[in-house]
This record gives structure tokens, C-alpha cells and sequence, in this order.
């Protein structure tokens, strides 16, 4: 296997193997469709035409110019653990203000067997934070009551977030996270399933949870290495899309706090930048999943298909 080879991401596979672990991507939905300046505020159309020529039509339509996102888990795969992390958007859940995940009825499940696990399968849940598209597969809807998807599994939610969820439902009294705080994490934590934690976490030997705030106030990625090597960094939304490898200081308009969102940022790709590490971002659409690279004050990410 050519050098080259060794620092892609295996397409066929949707996954790739670093030493003795294994990360598999499992799709929830993709080619999901937003305009540029609904989820960044600060891009403009002219910018946005010249990404999409060098990003190519996988992530911005040429056309209409919107942006393509997709909502996908990773599973992480060691001699001992079999873990998953971030739970996409879930099925039969009703999330009126965004119609394309109201009442679904997706292919998770199915395809979660395609990549060779069922939900008895999973160990350890683990969620970068309580958006709404991170936790809907948490629970699944048995009988007319939502009970946890994952039988075997424990659920580790960190504690900042959940005391933050929590407490703004005490205050405003209003479905919290369109409802998903009620269908997807109190079944979980009523269940015994739920374990509350502080970053940094240690998982298991090499799996590490740590601080990422900023998004949300208790948003967290997951490190995934072995020795001293930090093989993998499972982001979630600590970026959105491939346009903030150029553009950094874009914040989303989901942001609990644009600013220490773009701080954390920042971090990430400074820290890894040039050190082989792979980052695997919860919404980028395939094959942008790979090592990166500091050109300038920019980043750019190596794939499969040469550099996004």
C-alpha cells in the first residue's frame, strides 16, 4: 500500500483502520441543503462561488450555491470497546420547525447492520453535545414510549451541558431543543443508562473526551490514539463544513457563543495542523475526512480526492 493510501480515508469502506482501532462512518442523511447565509452570517455570495469551484460540487451546489451537509455517527472500534458517538437525528420524532427531520423514517438502523453492528452491539454512547442532530438515535419509539436504542450501552452526557439544557427549560418553560430533551435524554437518564461527566474524560486507554466549548457550553470532541499518538479527532460541530477550513472565524448561527466557538476552532486546526492527525467533523459530506494542513492563514484538509 502506497504511502499515499495510508493517509485517506477507505471510500469503499466509509471507515479506515489506524493501528489496532477501527472508525466507521454511519450515515444518517446526507445532501441535506442549507443557504450560506442562513448558517453563517458573515458569508458572502461572491466568497462562497469561489469555494465552491476548488470544494467541488459534493459541498456547495454549483448552482443555487448551498451549502450540502451530512448528519452522520461515527463508531470507533477497539479490542475492547465498541463505542458511538454523536446519534444524528433519529426516526418517528416530531421536530416541526425542520421539516426534513420531522417524523423520519431513515435508514440508521439499517445501515449501522451494513457496516456489521447492531444496536446490542454498542458499549458506550457518547454525545458531543445535546443538539437536537446529535442525540435523536439515543431513543427509538417501542410500544408509543421512547426507550434507549442502545440496550447494553452506557450514555456519557457531559454534565456542564445537561445542567445548561436543564436549567433553560426552568426558565423559559418551552420545549427545550425542539423536544429532544424529553424524547431523547430524559428516557435515557430515567432508564439508568445516562452517566454524567466533566472534561477532560478519560473513556478507555487512548479515548479521550475533551473540552471544545463554545457551540454549546459543554461541547466536547474525542480523541482517538494509542501511545502518545493522537491518530483521530472526532470534532462533531466544533466546525460545519468544509468553508471553515478557509474561512475559520465563521461562526454558525447555532452557536451558543460565536466567539469562544471560533476560539476552539482555531485551537483545533492550529493544534493539528500538520501533524498527521485526522479530523472527522460530524456534518462534512464524504470523502472530506482526512489530515490537515496550515497554507497561509487557512487550512486545507487531504482526502481521497487531493485537498478540500
Amino acid at each position: 500500500m502506497s504511502k499515499n493510501a495510508l493517509s485517506t480515508w477507505d471510500q469503499a469502506r466509509d471507515a479506515r483502520t489506524f493501528g489496532s482501532i477501527e472508525i466507521v462512518r454511519v450515515i444518517d442523511m446526507t445532501d441535506s441543503r442549507y443557504t450560506a447565509s442562513m448558517i453563517y452570517p458573515e458569508a458572502e455570495a461572491d466568497e462562497i462561488r469561489l469555494l465552491s469551484r476548488r470544494l467541488g460540487p459534493s459541498h456547495i451546489d454549483p448552482g443555487d450555491l448551498a451549502l450540502l451537509l451530512s448528519f452522520h455517527a461515527f463508531i470507533v472500534k477497539t479490542s475492547k470497546l465498541t463505542i458511538l458517538l454523536d446519534t444524528c437525528i433519529g426516526n418517528h420524532k416530531v421536530r416541526s420547525e425542520w421539516p426534513a427531520w420531522n417524523n423520519r423514517n431513515g435508514p440508521f438502523l439499517e445501515n449501522l447492520d451494513k457496516q456489521g453492528f447492531v444496536p446490542e452491539d454498542i458499549d458506550l454512547v457518547m454525545c458531543t453535545h445535546l443538539h437536537a442532530d446529535h442525540i435523536g438515535w439515543n431513543t427509538r419509539l417501542v410500544n408509543g414510549q421512547w426507550v434507549p436504542t442502545f440496550p447494553n450501552a452506557q450514555y456519557l452526557f457531559s454534565e456542564r451541558e445537561y445542567k445548561f439544557w436543564k436549567e433553560y427549560y426552568g426558565k423559559n418553560n418551552d420545549p427545550v431543543l425542539y423536544n429532544s430533551h424529553v424524547d431523547s435524554i430524559l428516557p435515557v437518564v430515567e432508564s439508568g443508562q445516562a452517566v454524567l461527566i466533566d472534561c477532560p474524560y478519560e473513556a478507555a486507554t487512548g479515548i479521550h473526551l475533551q473540552p471544545a466549548y463554545g457551540h454549546t457550553p459543554g461541547n466536547m470532541i474525542l480523541e482517538v490514539g494509542e501511545g502518545t499518538k493522537i491518530h483521530a479527532v472526532l470534532c462533531g460541530d466544533v466546525m460545519h463544513h468544509p468553508v471553515q477550513l478557509s474561512h475559520p472565524e465563521w461562526s454558525t448561527i447555532f452557536c451558543e457563543d460565536p466567539a469562544m466557538s471560533r476560539e476552539a476552532r482555531l485551537c483545533l486546526l492550529r493544534r493539528f495542523a500538520n501533524t498527521g492527525t485526522f479530523l472527522l467533523p460530524a456534518h462534512f459530506q464524504s470523502p472530506a475526512y482526512g489530515p490537515i494542513e496550515r497554507d497561509g492563514t487557512v487550512f486545507r484538509m487531504k482526502n481521497s480526492t487531493g485537498q478540500v
